[in-house]
C-alpha cells in the first residue's frame, strides 16, 4: 500500500482501517494500491472524509475499463452493504456508510 504524499491519517476510524486492508488485497490484483485522500483534500458537502470514514483510491494505472469495472465489483462484494464504493472521474471512493 502506498499513501500519496500529504494523505492525513489522523482521526481515521477503525472501520476504514478494515476497508483499507480489504481494498489492498483486491486492488493489488489489478494495480498498485495507492490511497490519494482520507482526511485531507477537498470533498463534496456531506462527505465522510472529515469523519475519517472515507478514502479515495488512485485509478490511473488500471489496464483498461474492464479491469476497473471488475475491480469495483470485487470491492463491493468484499466490503458488503455497509460500505459504498463509488467510481469518480479519477479515483474510487470508498466510505463506511451503514444503512439502517
Amino acid at each position: 500500500m502506498k499513501l500519496k504524499r500529504g494523505v492525513n491519517l489522523a482521526g481515521i476510524q477503525p472501520e476504514l482501517v478494515v476497508a483499507m486492508i480489504v481494498c489492498e488485497g483486491i486492488i493489488s490484483r489489478y494495480q498498485e494500491f495507492t490511497v490519494t485522500s482520507i482526511l485531507d483534500g477537498k470533498h463534496k458537502t456531506g462527505s465522510l472524509h472529515p469523519k475519517g470514514l472515507a478514502l479515495d483510491i488512485r485509478t490511473r494505472n488500471f489496464s483498461g475499463e474492464s479491469a476497473l469495472k471488475n475491480c469495483i465489483e470485487d470491492l463491493r462484494d468484499a466490503l458488503g452493504p455497509q460500505f459504498d464504493v463509488v467510481r469518480e472521474s479519477d479515483h474510487i471512493h470508498v466510505e463506511f456508510d451503514p444503512k439502517p
